[in-house]
This record gives structure tokens, sequence and C-alpha cells, in this order.
């Protein structure tokens, strides 16, 4: 929004008035000299003049408009979700081998020394006969001896081979059919049995107008795609190998320059005859000499090249000597008709045709 208007700057207050200066007292007698005579009274200090009035502060400017919020683009539609393809058929589950047979138990390692015998504790002193009657006393039992140290743990003993997997065992194999063999089952009472997997076809039918394409699923039901349109109107047409193609009626095209050079051509090339002819021959040659050119020049602004007089300003283009091969392009200004033609260097385009 626009900066509001500035107040105006409030009035200066006036200065306020200015005190009387005080009476000046009257200087004492000369006294007698030796006594100092006394000093003069102080005159009052005149009375401080009235503060002036503080002007009015200026009015603030209002406020600027806020500009407008630009409208929101409109959110784009969002796009449609996409097909989902079909799930694939889940194979089958192949068959489960037999269990191997068990390998070896390894060889049971040594056994570990057998610790040393601890010693044996001395034998108590047998004690004195006692007198007959009484038992005598008897001897205290000698000490435990020293319990011998563990033996080593024996090394442990290497583990067998693996023993070879045994055959795999099918009982029977059930519900095969007839088509493109995949594998070979060697039953356990050794019989064998082809495992076959079924059969679907795919074609095509090269001299069909629409290119046809047949498909035969395992079932033995066939279904049919077209390759080209059977509209009617329609340019597409099927190829000799059943394939779509398109008869592009535009044979031949291209960009000149007043020089002869050329921006940008197809299935042809240019060259400058003298001032204002163009011979355009083909790549590939026509089947006749009956297509259609169609030529065009550039503006030259009322002043054409190659012409001194300022109302040479009528140029036109022609063709002539038309072949399976190519053709000639003439360029020239005939002055709105008052002069005859002149040939001039001019850029032009041509289109061919053909169907």
């Amino acid at each position: 929004g626009r900066t509001g208007l500035t107040g105006r700057t409030g009035l200066t207050g006036r200065t306020g008035l200015t005190g009387r200066t005080g009476l000046t007292g009257r200087t004492g007698l000369t006294g007698r000299t030796g006594l100092t005579g006394r000093t003069g009274l102080t005159g009052r200090t005149g009375l401080t003049g009235r503060t002036g009035l503080t002007g009015r502060t200026g009015l603030t400017g209002r406020t600027g408009l806020t500009g407008r919020t630009g409208l929101t683009g409109r959110t784009g539609l969002t796009g449609r979700t996409g097909l989902t393809g079909r799930t694939g058929l889940t194979g089958r589950t192949g068959l489960t081998g037999r269990t191997g047979l068990t390998g070896r138990t390894g060889l049971t390692g040594r056994t570990g020394l057998t610790g040393r015998t601890g010693l044996t504790g001395r034998t108590g002193l047998t004690g004195r006969t006692g007198l007959t009657g009484r038992t005598g006393l008897t001897g205290a039992t000698g000490p435990t001896g020293i319990t011998g140290a563990t033996g080593r743990t024996g090394l442990t003993g290497r583990t067998g081979p693996t023993g070879p997997t045994g055959p795999t065992y099918i009982e029977s194999v059930t519900n095969t059919i007839a088509g493109n063999r995949i594998a070979t089952v060697n039953l356990f009472d050794g019989s064998t049995v082809d495992i076959d997997e079924t059969i679907t076809t795919l074609s095509q039918n090269d001299a069909s107008a629409t290119g046809e394409i047949t498909y035969t699923n395992e079932a033995g039901t066939a279904t049919t795609a077209q390759v080209v349109s059977a509209n009617t109107g329609n340019d597409v047409v099927a190829g000799t190998d059943g394939g779509a193609f398109f008869n592009n009626p535009v044979k031949a095209m291209g960009k000149v320059a007043g020089n002869g050079t050329t921006a940008k051509i197809l299935n042809a090339t240019v060259t400058r005859i003298d001032e204002g002819d163009y011979q355009v021959t083909f790549t590939t040659a026509m089947p006749d000499a009956n297509y259609i050119i169609q030529l065009s020049i550039v503006d030259c602004g009322g002043d054409c090249p190659g012409n001194t007089t300022s109302n040479y300003d009528d140029p036109g283009i022609t063709y002539y000597d038309q072949t399976t091969a190519g053709f000639k392009v003439n360029i020239g200004d005939s002055d709105n008709g008052t002069n005859q033609k002149d040939d001039i260097d001019l850029e032009f385009m041509f289109t061919v045709l053909d169907f």
C-alpha cells in the first residue's frame, strides 16, 4: 500500500519573557582609611520568564492500503491410476527328494590318563595292650591321603564323512499330458515317466489385409487381434510381412537459399543452374511424372535482390521440365506486369507429393 502523508509540523511555542535585571545596590560611603566599608546589598535576581507553549504534534499520516493477495492457481487434475497387470500363474511345486542316508558315527576318542593315586596316610601307632579286663584305647585315625589330580579329557574323535544322498523316491506320477518335453522322472521301481508342458501357439496371417494375429491357449481356444484397422480411410496398411506400414504421401521436400544451398532437404538434391533457375533431383526416382509439386518463395519486403528499380516487388515462382528424376524451378520478378520478367535468386521451399 502507499505510505501515508507526513503530518504537518506543529507550531513553535513563543519564547518566554526575559526577567528584569535586578537593581544595582548603592555604593557604600568611603569610610575612613582603615575600616573596610560594608559590601553593598546584592540585587534581587530577576524573575524567570515563563516557558513557551509546546507546539502541537502533527497528525500521523494514514497507513497505506494493503495490496490485494493474488489469486491462487487451480490445482491440476490428478492423473488416472494405471491398470494393474495380471498376476502370473504360480508354478507347480517340485517333488520332494528322499532323505539321505545317515552318516557313520565318528570314532570314539581315547580315554584320558588316570590321575596318580594320592599318598596313603601314615598308620597310627598301635596302642599298648591294656591290662586284661579293660579294652585298650583305639589309636587315632591317620589323616586322609591327598586326592590325585583329575586326568585330561580325551581328544574328540573326527566326524565321520557324510553319507551319499539317497535316490529320490517317487511312487507314481499321474495326470501327465501331451506337449513339449521338459523332464523325465525315474521312478523307484526303475520305470520312467515323461513330464510335458502345455502348448500354446501364436501366428500371423501375412496375407490378411489387417495383419491378423491368432493366439491359441492351452485349452485350444483361439483369439485373434488386428494389427491394422479395417476402417475406411485408414492410411496405414499391412505390409508384406504382416506388420503395419504407412505409405507417406510426402516424397520429397526442402528449404533452399538463393545461392542453391539447402537448409533442410528430404530425398532430393538442389543445384543452382543460373540466376533464378534451379534443378531439383530426387534421390529415389518417382514411379511416374504425374506427382504433385508445391512451391513457395520468401517475401523480399518490396525490394527483391538483384534489382535496382524500387518498383521491382512482384516476385513469382514456377516449375518446368518435370520428369521421374526431378524438375526445374524458375524465380523472377515481373514488376507488376509493366516490364518483362527478370530472373532473380531468392529463397524458396518445395514439397513433392504422390499417392
